[in-house]
């Protein structure tokens, strides 16, 4: 059960911080109060910041692909 949670939790994390950095991206271009506009692009940023680092960490935890390669 726990293993199936952590495949589900993979996927859910970026997808996430994806759907938030963006509608947060897009409320920050197009809205109208400043105050509001810096704290949607602020959010925007830490949301992209957050995807790029699951990115390399995900990118570093995983083997290279020329590992990968060496395996068939």
């Amino acid at each position: 059960m726990i293993f199936i949670m952590n495949e589900y939790i993979i996927i859910a994390i970026p997808l996430l911080l994806g759907i938030v950095g963006f509608v947060c991206l897009l409320l920050g271009l197009f809205g109208y109060h400043p105050k509001k506009i810096r704290i949607h692009l602020t959010i925007s940023g830490i949301c992209f910041f957050l995807l790029f680092a699951y990115l390399i960490i995900g990118y570093i935890y995983l083997a290279p692909p020329s590992l990968l390669l060496n395996l068939f």
